[in-house]
């Protein structure tokens, strides 16, 4: 389990009703990406009984004689959300009831308090609360203890709770592989990409901190740098019209990393000519060959990390395609 629903953001005066419907449908979508993404989440038996403008949530929820009724699409979906719920206190008892989020005062949030043992006991769990004021890392305090838990309420604040948790449970290459496509889901892992640690000089402890960096700057920004022809260093640059559109050279795509630290780069021509060397480099990728002459260094002369611009078989993804040690350059003895 990775996310748990919050009770007490449930909250309405009765006013802006289309609003708290926005507010709903929000996180609709946010349940909606954590089940394609296979993220399981679950909710407290508690839930449903929150007092809300006078009501029981489920009746809120589900009578269409009471102040919210909500439009059929939006039942609709709400039912097949709370119809399929997975309770967690089912199966684990509360480990609190009142807590402090965000230095606010006490409210009564079973799920909150089972975020903050978990993420105090090393598993990383985050809350997905009715969007409104709570929104990524807060303070929740529980018994005096205070443990950092994440509210994910959009895809900003859903990245940045799976890279925490790669630190937070300071996971092994095994573990990597099994968080990337969460923290990183802009990216393609070529397969068996990660064995490629293995290779490394000092294995994945000595690159960690800056592969998960670079890792974080291709998933933001490497499909814009790579696909953008607007000819701007950065995404915040005016944008020019459509008939001062410009290549996107290789200068250009390595001005763009450097904005955020990353000396990314082709490899020099005499490598590709090398027929060993441009071998090295290549993958297969649903039958079209990809020439990974894209590096990161990690350091001077040893470790990189390969990759491809986006290709229409990775699904208009960078592909992260090789990790190792020292691939060979033409003269390598």
């Amino acid at each position: 389990m990775r996310f748990v629903l919050e009770e007490s953001s449930w909250s309405w005066d009765g006013r802006d009703r289309e609003g708290f419907i926005e507010r709903l449908e929000q996180l609709l979508d946010r349940t909606d990406v954590a089940r394609e993404r296979g993220e399981p989440f679950a909710a407290s038996t508690e839930l449903l009984r929150q007092q809300v403008h006078g009501h029981e949530l489920s009746d809120l929820l589900f009578n269409t004689e009471l102040p919210l009724s909500l439009p059929p699409e939006v039942g609709q979906r709400v039912a097949a959300l709370f119809g399929s719920l997975t309770l967690w206190d089912e199966q684990e008892a509360w480990p609190g009831l009142e807590v402090r989020i965000g230095g606010a005062e006490p409210v009564i949030s079973v799920s909150g308090a089972f975020a903050h043992a978990r993420t105090e006991a090393g598993v990383a769990t985050a809350c997905l609360p009715l969007p409104g004021a709570l929104k990524g890392p807060q303070d929740v305090v529980m018994e005096g203890r205070a443990t950092q838990v994440h509210f994910v309420v959009d895809e900003a604040t859903h990245r940045a709770f799976f890279r925490h948790a790669l630190e937070l449970e300071r996971v092994d290459e095994r573990g990597l592989e099994a968080l990337a496509e969460h923290a990183f889901p802009d990216l393609y892992f070529y397969d068996g990409v990660w064995r490629g640690l293995g290779e490394m000089e000092g294995g994945y402890a000595r690159v960690r901190e800056a592969l998960h960096q670079v890792l974080g700057v291709l998933d933001d920004h490497g499909a814009w740098v790579f696909t953008d022809e607007s000819g701007r260093l950065s995404r915040n640059d005016p944008a020019p019209s459509d008939a001062e559109r410009q290549p996107v050279t290789n200068q250009l795509v390595g001005r763009r990393f450097q904005q955020w630290g990353c000396e990314v780069a082709p490899e020099k021509p005499n490598v590709r000519e090398d027929g060993a060397c441009r071998r090295a480099r290549e993958r297969e990728l649903e039958g079209r060959t990809l020439y990974c002459e894209w590096h990161y260094k990690f350091e001077r002369h040893t470790n990189r990390l390969h990759l491809h611009p986006p290709v229409p078989e990775s699904g208009n993804r960078v592909v992260v395609a090789i990790l190792h040690g020292h691939l060979p350059l033409p003269g390598d003895g």
